[in-house]
Order: C-alpha cells, then structure tokens, then sequence
C-alpha cells in the first residue's frame, strides 16, 4: 500500500493552482493509494458544489481537495473524496481535513478532539478516520492534524487519547501534522511511541532525512532549525519498503509550507 500526507497550506500559498497540479501528478506517478490532505481550505462566499462527496459540511466551489479530486479525473484517475470541517481559518476561509482513495471506503468517522467543540476557534481540533478494503484485508486510516504538547487550554495528549481510544485491533495507520517534533524527549512523539505505535520512518527500508519543515512556519513561529513532525504510524508491525519526504524539491517541487510524506508498506 502506497500511502502519502501532506499539509497543503491552502490557498495560502503563491501559484497555488500550479502546485495543485504538482501534487495531483505526484499522486498519479508514485501511484498512491490513500493521501491524507491537512489544511484543506474553502473559501466561505463560494458557491456549493453539488457532488458526490463525503463530508460533515458543505463542499464549496473552490475547496482544495475537490479542485484535485477533479485534477486527477482530468488525467484520467478516480479517487474518492472525504473532506470534514474543522474551524475557520484565516478569517474567511473554513478549513479541514480530506482523504483522497482509489480504495473502496467502508466506514467514515468524524473525530472531536475537543470538549465543547467551536468551530471558530483555531485551537478545536478534529481527526478522521475511514476504514478501506484492500486486497490484504480492511485497514483503518486516520488524519490527524494535531496541537502542540504544552498548550494548556488543548494540549496534545489529550487530543490524542482521544485518536488512540477509536484505534481497531487490525492494521490501522496514522497520517498528518502532528505538531510535536521527532528529536524532542518526553513529549508529543515519544508519547505517540508509548502508546504503542511504530514510526515508519525508523522501520523503513529506504529513507532520507525524514525532515517536513525547514523554517519558521504558521504555529512555529520563532522556529529556526529542520522538524520532522509531519508522520506516518502504524499500531502494528509493518514492513516499510521505503520513507521518503516529498515536496522538498529533491522529490518534487515544494508545494506547501510543509513538505510531505510519502510511504511503501507492505500490509501483514
């Protein structure tokens, strides 16, 4: 299975139909089967599309994971769409969470990470998860854009307590923006590996440096060295034929302010 994640930054970004176009030619050529989207953004004054799309919300005209969904079928690839609301975001815009699949999708679930959930509040969080049919058997997948360790009104353990407590016993992975930097002791991602999960990143076959931001970034403001918070987990052992970054044009042009993450595993 050939899985990929990706903060796309959303409308936010110079040339941004150019990069979409990029992404959209990445999914196709590296022949992804599941793509976890953070930061899927639509403006709020678009029209709403009448489509076939599974969501918690409206879909508007201009939504991010739409214009790609119909960039792919341009090319001559179906994917199905998935995109949740989450909260406002840059004042005019409502930003969420999509999958995009070329594997049938048996369940949808919409995750609150938040007790007493606003969404005109950035901080409230949402996760998602589906569960698709592979030819090895259902996997469960869920997209996670998580908050920082040491927020005192919404810190990251509770958020992901919340993720784990939905976790299956069969092949489940977990895809995003986790906020919670890989060389940090005692916080947010040892957390995650206490909790039972393998990194890809450190199974893999093939890998690079595994780092997604370089710069001071949206929520990394005074940030000032190379992270690697943009994960791809397993809550079983998995063969990971290859890691490797994306978009950090080495592997593709830089789309986002984010790069992505692009993964091989073999399912059990």
């Amino acid at each position: 299975m050939k899985l990929m994640t990706l903060n796309t930054h959303s409308w936010q970004e110079e040339k941004q139909l150019e990069k979409l176009d990029i992404v959209a030619q990445a999914i196709i050529e590296q022949d992804c089967d599941v793509i976890a989207l953070q930061e899927v953004n639509q403006h709020q004054d678009s029209p709403a599309i009448d489509a076939n799309i599974s969501s918690n919300h409206p879909v508007l005209a201009d939504n991010y994971g739409y214009l790609l969904q119909q960039k792919l079928i341009e090319y001559g690839y179906h994917y199905q769409l998935t995109w949740d609301f989450v909260h406002q975001s840059y004042e005019v815009y409502q930003e969420g969470l999509s999958f995009l699949t070329r594997l049938p999708i048996i369940e949808h679930e919409v995750i609150d990470l938040t007790d007493n959930y606003d969404v005109t509040y950035w901080k409230h969080r949402r996760a998602v998860r589906i569960k698709v049919a592979s030819q090895q058997g259902e996997v469960d997948l869920f997209n996670c854009h998580c908050g920082w360790w040491n927020d005192s009104e919404n810190p990251f353990q509770e958020q992901f307590d919340r993720i784990a407590a939905k976790l299956p016993t069969g092949n489940s992975f977990l895809l995003g923006d986790f906020n919670n930097p890989s060389y940090i002791r005692n916080e947010g991602y040892d957390y995650l590996l206490q909790r039972g999960l393998i990194d890809c990143y450190e199974v893999a076959e093939k890998k690079d440096s595994g780092i997604t931001v370089i710069k001071n970034i949206d929520g990394w403001e005074q940030n000032s060295q190379a992270l690697r918070i943009d994960l791809i987990l397993s809550n079983q052992s998995v063969t990971v034929k290859q890691h490797q970054v994306i978009f950090n044009n080495d592997f593709y042009p830089v789309v986002s302010d984010h790069f992505g993450v692009f993964a091989e595993v073999e399912l059990s």
